[in-house]
């Protein structure tokens, strides 16, 4: 396994618990993490997202052709695939029980009832979202019975200003509607002021850098979100400059977790298995596509 640093930089609001604090400011904590790689076959080089089967198995997506593929990380290698829609931009997936959902970049979703069957039935559902916003993120929200789908690049309402929020929609699973209000929004501005509150630590002043630019919608990109299995946050992945922002249940914010390393070459998926560890998948560019595992 190699060893990577991982930069932990939490600033914790009110509504959190285990606030640590130095001289009046909240501190900027550091873990050190190793991680495990798991390289994928040729026909997940594009790997985009992931979700588990169970701890053993993922089911993965990639962005050029509509085939679900089931992954066993022990034996590293594609167990089956399933052909569920013809070309396109597939971008991340999830599961809820038998049921597995996957989002296309111009917002469409395919819903995979009944995926271990011999013959899962495939029924897609088109919402109001189209490719300028880029749809790249999936969750299943268990308490609540829904999806979640994040915004990468412009939210649905153009008069909304984006270098303030990226949004998050939610299309209820009851009676397949999707809701154009937004049910949680990312606050730029918000993870900005946070670090301006911190001393300026090192770790923290190279990412107030990035995020003083005058464009921040570029600065964060999601690519991917899930839930833990068991705190009921939720992590959105950006690609790019390589962190985690960590929501609340209730959608405000709780903390930044940043990585490094050069296996992480495009991270596009994230997921849980049911003990709680975190992986990530990378994109593979011009080496092989990956599954990160990261231990703290």
């Amino acid at each position: 396994m190699n060893k990577f640093l991982l930069v932990l930089i939490v600033f914790a609001l009110s509504s959190c618990q285990n606030n640590t604090k130095e001289k009046g400011k909240e501190k900027v904590e550091t873990v050190s993490s190793e991680i495990e790689l798991i390289e994928m076959p040729e026909d997940l080089e594009e790997i985009s997202g992931i979700t588990f089967v169970n701890d053993s198995l993922v089911a993965a997506v990639e962005d050029e052709n509509g085939v679900l593929y089931f992954f066993d990380i022990a034996k590293k290698e594609i167990i089956r695939e399933f052909t569920f829609a013809e070309k396109g931009d597939y971008e991340d997936l999830t599961r809820n029980g038998n049921d597995i959902y996957v989002i296309r970049a111009d917002g469409i979703i395919y819903e995979i009832a009944n995926f271990a069957a011999e013959h899962p039935q495939v029924t897609y559902f088109k919402t109001p979202l189209k490719s300028k916003n880029d749809i790249e993120g999936l969750a299943y929200d268990k308490e609540n019975h829904r999806l979640l789908l994040a915004v990468k690049e412009k939210n649905l309402n153009q008069k909304d200003k984006e270098h303030e929020f990226k949004d998050i929609y939610q299309f209820t699973l009851d009676n397949k509607i999707f809701d154009s209000i937004p049910v949680m929004r990312i606050n730029l501005k918000q993870i900005e002021d946070k670090f301006k509150e911190d001393g300026l630590t090192e770790a923290s002043k190279k990412f107030l850098k990035a995020i003083g630019n005058e464009n921040i919608n570029e600065i964060i990109k999601p690519t991917a979100l899930t839930y833990h299995p068991t705190n009921g946050k939720l992590y959105v992945l950006s690609a790019g400059n390589n962190f985690i922002v960590t929501l609340n249940p209730d959608g405000s914010f709780a903390d930044i977790t940043r990585f490094s390393g050069k296996e992480f070459m495009q991270p596009e998926g994230i997921a849980f298995n049911s003990k709680g560890e975190l992986y990530i998948s990378n994109e593979g560019k011009k080496n092989k596509g990956n599954i990160i595992k990261l231990i703290k």
